[in-house]
C-alpha cells in the first residue's frame, strides 16, 4: 500500500503506537481492525482511493479530519447567548431529574424498556480474538475521567453480540463509554453509576447539544470574562517590553538538605537537559548547592511554593519560556493576588477534605480544603468562570459548559506536574508534585472546549439509539426488571487499584453531590473494606446484573489487577452470581497509564471476560492447587513469541524491554478461565526473569 505508519493509523482511525507495535509482530488488529485493513487494501488495490468509509467505526470515532469538515471553524459563531444578570440555580438541579441525570428522567427510562420488551437476537459465540482499541480519538479525549474503555473497542463487541440492535447495560457505567459506543451504532442504553460526578459526566457525553450554539456559549463566557482574564494573567515580554498574555507559570517547592538544613528551589538543583525536549527531566537525586551532599528528592522536608519560571507568547508566533526569575511585575502581581485574591465569593467550594486513601498526601502538604488545591489566581478565575456559566439561560447549554469546566480536573491545580515538553496530564493519585505547573485557567477551558467541540462534531452527530443516565447503586438495580436487557458492558472498580469516591471528590466539591461510598465496591481501609467486603459488593452486584440480563445473553466484563486475592475475589463473584465465563481475551487499549510507565507493579492490558447466562446454570471448575503455577507460567513462555514481547517508546527516551504487562495479561486470561491458580504480577515478573535467564543459558 505504501502507507507509512502515520498515514495507516489516520486512515484506519487508531493509534501510531498501535500500528508500529502491529508492525513490530508485539501485538496483532482485532477481528474488526483486520476486517478494515482488508477493506482499505482492496479499495487502493482498485482505485487508489484512502478514504475511510463513513459507516465504519473509525469515521464514527473519528480522531482526524473534523476541524476540516466542520461547517463553521471552532469559536467563530456569530450567534449571541443571552445570560441572566444573576447567576441561577446549581447546574445539576437544572439538568437532573431526581436520580436521572439525563433528559426525559423517569418517562424516557420507561420509554426505552417498553420499546425493547422483546429479547434481540444474540450470537452464541465470543469473537474469535483479543480486542484493541486506541485512545486517540475526539471523544476519549473530550474529557477525563480515572479509567476509561475506548469506545471504538466497545462498539465492535456491541455489533458482534447484537447483530440486530437492542437494549444495553453499565452497571458501573463510570464516564458513560459504553453509552456513547451503544447510541453511536443505535442501541438503547441505560447507565448506572454510583457517582454523581460519573454520572453528571456521562450524562453529557450521551447527550447532544447544536454544535454553532455551544461554540457561541464558549465565545460569550470568554468575553464576559476579558476584564479578569486580562488582569490575572498578564505578563511583560523580555524582547520588545510589551504586555502580553501569560500562558502559564512554573511553581518550585523550596526543601531543606537533610545534611545541613540549608533551604532552597528545588528547581534551582534538580534539573537536567538532553539534546531533546523528551530527554529533559527532574533528577530524583542531585547535590545540596551549599553542602554538595547526595539527596534523594522524595525524602526532603518541603517548606514553602515560589514561582521560578513564565511562559508567554509574543514578538511573533514562536513562544518564549522565560527561565530566569520572575520580574518585579510577575511578583508584584503575584502579591497583590495572595493578599486580596479577587475571587468571585460563593462560586467555589471550600469544603475540607474527609479522610480518604487518596486525599492524604494533599493534606500532608498543606491542601486540606479544595480550594487551596488552587493558587489564588487560578481560583480567581475558575470562580469567575464558574459564576458566568451559572448565569447562562439556557439549561443544557450551561450544562455543557459545565462540562468544559470539570474537563479541567487538576490541569489547573497545584497537582498539576511541571513536564519539560509541556501539557499536563490527570492522574488517579492526588500526587502533590514538588515542581508544578501553573496553567492559564482561560486557554485551558477554550482548549477543552475544542476537544468537545471536535466531540460534537465527530461522534455525538451519529446518535441515533436512547439513553438514560441513573445514579444507583449497582448492588440493587431495582428501577428494572427481570430479564429486560439483551447485553451488559462494563468495566467495574479493579479492588483497590483507583478510590473513585476520593478521586471523584475535586469534582463533586464543585458540582456539589458526593457519592454515597457505603456501597462503593472496592479494598479501601479507611472505608473499612477488604477482600472479602470487596466480593461481597462484586456478587451482589453481578447478581443483580445476571437478574436483568435475558437468558442466553451475554455480559462482557472488563478488569485488571496485579493482586491474586482480588482476582479470585472477582471470578468467585462472577461464578456466584450464576454466570459461566465463556472467555477471556485481552482488551488493548494500546498506550498504557501513567502509572504503568512509572510503577514496576501495576498489571498493564485489561482483560474482557465473555460471561454467559445460561438458562440452566453448569457448575463451575474447581481451582486447582496454587503449585502448578510456575509450571504454568513456564508452560506458556514456551508456546509464545517471546523475542517480540517487548514495548517500544515511541514518545520519551527509554530503551526497548519485556512486556512484562502484556504477558501478565495472556497468561492471567488461561488461569481465569481454566480456574486454575494465579499469582500478583510481581511474583509473575520473577518467574518469568527466571524462565528467561534459564533458556538464555541453554540456548548458549
Amino acid at each position: 500500500m505504501q502507507l507509512s505508519q502515520e498515514k495507516l493509523a489516520q486512515l484506519l482511525g487508531m493509534s501510531f503506537v498501535s500500528v508500529n507495535r502491529w508492525e513490530r509482530g508485539a501485538s496483532t488488529p482485532s477481528p474488526a481492525q483486520h476486517h478494515r485493513l482488508m477493506e482499505l487494501y482492496e479499495r487502493i488495490a482498485k482505485d487508489g482511493a484512502v478514504g475511510v468509509d463513513s459507516s465504519s467505526l473509525a469515521n464514527v470515532f473519528a480522531s482526524r479530519g473534523v476541524r476540516v469538515r466542520a461547517s463553521l471553524p471552532l469559536f467563530d459563531s456569530p450567534s449571541d447567548v443571552p445570560l441572566d444578570n444573576d447567576p441561577s440555580r446549581p447546574i445539576l438541579d437544572r439538568i437532573t431529574e431526581g436520580q436521572f441525570f439525563t433528559a426525559g428522567g423517569k418517562e424516557g427510562l420507561e420509554q426505552i424498556l417498553r420499546g425493547n420488551a422483546i429479547d434481540a437476537p444474540t450470537l452464541k459465540v465470543p469473537p474469535t480474538d483479543g480486542m484493541s482499541a486506541g485512545k486517540n480519538t475526539y471523544t476519549y479525549d473530550a474529557h477525563t475521567y480515572h479509567t476509561k474503555v475506548p469506545p471504538q473497542g466497545i462498539a465492535e463487541l456491541l455489533r458482534h453480540y447484537l447483530p440486530e440492535r437492542g437494549l444495553v447495560l453499565d452497571p458501573f457505567s463510570g464516564s458513560g463509554m459504553t453509552g456513547v459506543a451503544a447510541i453511536a451504532n443505535g442501541y438503547d442504553c441505560i447507565l448506572n453509576e454510583l457517582s454523581p460526578a460519573a454520572c453528571f459526566i456521562s450524562g453529557r457525553f450521551v447527550s447532544r447539544i447544536d454544535p454553532q450554539l455551544f461554540q457561541a456559549g464558549v465565545n460569550k463566557v470568554l468575553q464576559e470574562l476579558a476584564e479578569i482574564r486580562t488582569r490575572l494573567y498578564t505578563t511583560r515580554c523580555r524582547e520588545c517590553g510589551k504586555r502580553t498574555e501569560l500562558l502559564y507559570a512554573v511553581w518550585s517547592y523550596r526543601v531543606n538538605c537533610s545534611k545541613c538544613g540549608h533551604n532552597f528551589p528545588l528547581w534551582d538543583c534538580c534539573r537536567s537537559y538532553g539534546s531533546r525536549v523528551k530527554e529533559h527531566k527532574i533528577l530524583s537525586e542531585f547535590d545540596c548547592p551549599a553542602c554538595h551532599h547526595r539527596l534523594k528528592k522524595s525524602r526532603l522536608k518541603r517548606t514553602v511554593a515560589v514561582p521560578v519560571q513564565v511562559g508567554y507568547k509574543c514578538c511573533g508566533s514562536r513562544q518564549q519560556e522565560v527561565t530566569h526569575e520572575l520580574d518585579r511585575d510577575d511578583l508584584a502581581l503575584i502579591y497583590e493576588l495572595e493578599v486580596s485574591p479577587p475571587v468571585a465569593e460563593g462560586f467555589f467550594p471550600t469544603i475540607a477534605l474527609p479522610a480518604g486513601v487518596n486525599l492524604n498526601q494533599p493534606v500532608r502538604h498543606g491542601l486540606d480544603r479544595v480550594d487551596r488545591f488552587y493558587t489564588p489566581r487560578n481560583l480567581a478565575a475558575m470562580s469567575h468562570l464558574w459564576r458566568t456559566i451559572h448565569r447562562v439561560k439556557d439549561n443544557e447549554l450551561a450544562g455543557f459548559l459545565a462540562f468544559v469546566a470539570t474537563s479541567l480536573y487538576q490541569r489547573v491545580t497545584r497537582l498539576s506536574e511541571f513536564r519539560f515538553w509541556g501539557g499536563s496530564g490527570n492522574s488517579a493519585r492526588f500526587n502533590v508534585p514538588h515542581i508544578f505547573n501553573e496553567s492559564n485557567v482561560f486557554i485551558t477551558f477554550a482548549r477543552k472546549a475544542r476537544s468537545i467541540q471536535d466531540h460534537l462534531e465527530a461522534t455525538a452527530k451519529y446518535y441515533s439509539g436512547r439513553s438514560v443516565v441513573v445514579m444507583n447503586s449497582a448492588t440493587s438495580l431495582g428501577y428494572l426488571p427481570d430479564n429486560s436487557v439483551d447485553l451488559i458492558f462494563t468495566d467495574p472498580p479493579f479492588g483497590a487499584n483507583i478510590n473513585y469516591s476520593d478521586m471523584n471528590f475535586l469534582w463533586e466539591s464543585w458540582l456539589g453531590r458526593f457519592t454515597a461510598n457505603k456501597e462503593e465496591a472496592i479494598v479501601n481501609r479507611l472505608q473499612g473494606k477488604g477482600i472479602s467486603d470487596y466480593r461481597e459488593l462484586m456478587t451482589l452486584s453481578l447478581k443483580e446484573a445476571f437478574r436483568v440480563l435475558r437468558p442466553n445473553h451475554w455480559m462482557l466484563l472488563v478488569f485488571m489487577n496485579s493482586s491474586q486475592e482480588v482476582w479470585k475475589a472477582l471470578r468467585c463473584a462472577i461464578q456466584d452470581a450464576g454466570f459461566r465465563i465463556v472467555k477471556a481475551d485481552i482488551f488493548d487499549k494500546q498506550h498504557g497509564t501513567f502509572k504503568q510507565f512509572v510503577s514496576e507493579n501495576t498489571a498493564g492490558c485489561d482483560l474482557v471476560f465473555h460471561c454467559l447466562k445460561e438458562r440452566d446454570n453448569q457448575s463451575q471448575t474447581p481451582e486447582k492447587h496454587n503449585s502448578e503455577v510456575s509450571e504454568s507460567v513456564f508452560e506458556y513462555l514456551t508456546r509464545i513469541d517471546f523475542a517480540h514481547a517487548t514495548n517500544v517508546y515511541l514518545h520519551v527516551g527509554r530503551t526497548k524491554e519485556i512486556d512484562f504487562r502484556k504477558l501478565f495479561s495472556e497468561w492471567a486470561a488461561g488461569a481465569v478461565m481454566e480456574s486454575r491458580g494465579l499469582v500478583d504480577f510481581r511474583e509473575f515478573c520473577s518467574l518469568v526473569k527466571r524462565w528467561a535467564k534459564e533458556n538464555t543459558i541453554k540456548s548458549s
